[in-house]
C-alpha cells in the first residue's frame, strides 16, 4: 500500500462518526436471556406435571392410604354413600369388605353403573363398576369379605385384581368357607311373553380351576339371590327349581362333571332362603313359607316369610319352637346361623307405595328384591321369639346389600369413624389440572403486560 492510499484511508477513517450504542442495549439483552430461561423452566415445569399426571392416571393398585383404623374387622354402625371423588377398587384396593352396597343414593345420572364398598377394618369407601348387577343378587361378597363375585368376574378386593374365574353366568352362592361358588349358566332360551331358561347350575371350586359339578335344570329359570346354598363343608347343593329344592352331592357327580338330585322337596309355594340354608349339621335346609298378613307395616305389601326347617333325608318338617314372622318384607336371604336356634339374614324393607306381586318362577323381575325395596335390615331370627332383632338397617338412599357373612355371624361390629375416600380418581386429577391451565394462563399474560408497563419509559416534565 502508497503512502498516499494510506493517508487517504486514514482521512475517510477520521471522518466516519462514532458508533453509538442504543440506550438500555444490554439490559434488554438481559430481559431476553431472563425471559429465555424462564420459558424453559416452564417448559420442563409443565412436562414434570404432565408426567405425574400421566403417571397419577396409571391404572396400578395403590397401596391403602393412612386412616381411621381398628383393632379386629365387623361390620360398621353407620354406612354413607360414597362421594364423586371416591377411589375405585382397582385404583385403590380396600382390603377385605364388610358390606358391598348400591342404590339411588351411590348411583348417579353419569354413573348409574356405579357401586360402593367398605371395607372390614377401617371406614375406607370404595367404588367399582357394576354393570347391571344389583349387590346382594348379581353382585355378592365371599363370607370372609375377600372376593366380589359380580357377574362374570371375581374380584379379589385385597389387591384389586381379577381373580382366576371361568364361568360365563351370574352367582348364586358362595361356599362357607369361600372356596366354592354357585353360578347359573346365562339363559339362553326365550319364550314370549316373559319365560327364561338355565341350561344348568354349576359349582366352581376356585382352587383347582375348574366345575366340580354340573347339574341339568332343563326349562327351568333360576333367579339370583336366594336360590342355591352349598353345605357346610361344600359338599352339597341345595337348588331351588321353580318350586322344588333339588339336593345334589358332588362326590356323585360323573366324569363330565354332570350330577342328578337324589332328593326333591317340594316347597308348596314357599323359596329356599338363600346361600346360609343348610343348617351346622349338614342334615336339615331352611326355607321360607309365604302366607298373608292382616296388621301389616306396609298395608299394600301383605307378604309374610316364615323361616322354617327341613330335614334333607326325608324332607320332613323338624320339630321346635317357631322362629319370627317377617311381615311386609321384600326378600328374606340367610346369612348363616350362630347355632341351631339363632339365624342371621337380610332382609327387604319395602316402601309404602311398594305392591305384593304373586311369585312367578319364570318372569325376570328386576332389580330382583322386587321394585319398592327402600332399605335393607340385618336381622337376628330366633326360635321362640316374638319379633327379629335387627343389627343394622341401610340408610335412605341406599336399597341394595351384600354382607360378609363371618362377620355377620360371629356378631363382629365395629364403630364407625371419620370416612376414607381414598386418593383422587383420574378424573378428578384432570380437571384439577385443566382447571389449573385455565387459571394460569391469565394470570401469567397479566404478569407480562404489567412488567411491560413497568418498563416503559416515563415522560418527563419540564423543570
Amino acid at each position: 500500500m502508497t503512502a498516499r492510499l494510506s493517508e487517504a484511508m486514514r482521512r475517510l477513517a477520521d471522518d466516519v462518526p462514532p458508533a453509538r450504542v442504543p440506550e438500555g442495549l444490554f439490559d434488554a439483552a438481559r430481559t431476553r436471556h431472563r425471559r429465555r430461561r424462564a420459558a424453559v423452566a416452564g417448559a420442563l415445569a409443565v412436562l414434570v406435571l404432565l408426567l405425574g399426571t400421566g403417571y397419577a392416571l396409571h391404572p396400578v393398585a395403590l397401596p391403602i392410604p393412612a386412616g381411621p383404623r381398628h383393632d379386629a374387622p365387623g361390620l360398621p354402625t353407620r354406612l354413607v354413600d360414597p362421594p364423586l371423588r371416591t377411589a375405585s377398587v382397582r385404583a385403590s384396593a380396600p382390603g377385605a369388605a364388610a358390606m358391598l352396597f348400591g342404590g339411588p343414593a351411590v348411583r348417579t345420572d353419569w354413573l348409574e353403573t356405579r357401586m360402593g364398598v367398605l371395607a372390614a377394618d377401617a371406614d375406607s369407601y370404595r367404588v367399582l363398576d357394576a354393570g347391571s348387577a344389583v349387590a346382594g343378587f348379581e353382585a355378592m361378597l365371599s363370607p370372609d369379605g375377600r372376593y366380589a363375585s359380580i357377574g362374570t368376574t371375581l374380584l379379589d378386593l385385597r389387591t384389586g385384581k381379577l381373580a382366576p374365574h371361568r364361568t360365563s353366568g351370574y352367582p348364586l352362592a358362595f361356599a362357607p368357607n369361600g372356596e366354592r361358588l354357585v353360578y347359573a349358566e346365562d339363559d339362553t332360551t326365550f319364550t314370549p311373553p316373559n319365560s327364561y331358561g338355565t341350561p344348568y347350575v354349576g359349582v366352581y371350586d376356585r382352587r383347582r380351576g375348574a366345575d366340580v359339578l354340573r347339574v341339568p335344570v332343563g326349562t327351568a329359570w333360576i333367579p339370583p339371590g336366594r336360590t342355591a346354598a352349598l353345605s357346610p363343608d361344600g359338599g352339597e347343593l341345595a337348588l331351588q327349581v321353580r318350586d322344588e329344592v333339588w339336593l345334589t352331592r358332588v362326590a356323585e357327580a360323573g366324569i363330565d362333571r354332570v350330577g342328578a338330585p337324589y332328593r326333591k322337596l317340594p316347597l308348596a309355594g314357599g323359596r329356599l332362603a338363600g346361600a346360609g340354608s343348610w343348617l351346622p349339621d349338614g342334615r336339615s335346609v331352611a326355607v321360607l313359607d309365604r302366607s298373608t298378613c292382616t296388621d301389616c307395616p306396609v298395608p299394600s305389601f301383605t307378604r309374610t316369610w316364615t323361616l322354617a326347617v327341613r330335614s334333607t333325608v326325608d324332607g320332613t318338617p323338624l320339630a321346635g319352637a317357631a322362629f319370627p314372622a317377617l311381615p311386609s318384607r321384600s326378600f328374606v336371604q340367610l346369612l348363616g346361623w350362630r347355632s341351631p336356634d339363632e339365624a342371621v339374614a337380610l332382609v327387604g324393607v319395602p316402601g309404602p307405595e311398594a305392591v305384593d306381586r304373586p311369585d312367578d318362577h319364570d318372569v325376570a323381575w328386576g332389580p330382583y328384591q322386587e321394585p319398592g325395596t327402600e332399605a335393607v335390615e340385618l336381622v337376628v331370627l330366633r326360635r321362640g321369639a316374638s319379633t327379629p332383632e335387627v343389627l343394622f338397617r341401610t340408610p335412605e338412599g341406599i336399597t341394595e346389600l351384600s354382607a360378609a357373612a363371618d362377620l355377620a355371624i360371629d356378631g363382629a361390629v365395629r364403630e364407625s369413624g371419620r370416612p376414607d375416600y381414598g386418593p383422587l380418581p383420574f378424573w378428578a386429577l384432570t380437571v384439577g389440572f385443566v382447571l389449573a391451565v385455565l387459571v394460569a394462563l391469565p394470570v401469567l399474560s397479566l404478569l407480562r403486560r404489567w412488567r411491560g408497563w413497568r418498563r416503559r419509559p416515563r415522560a418527563r416534565t419540564a423543570p
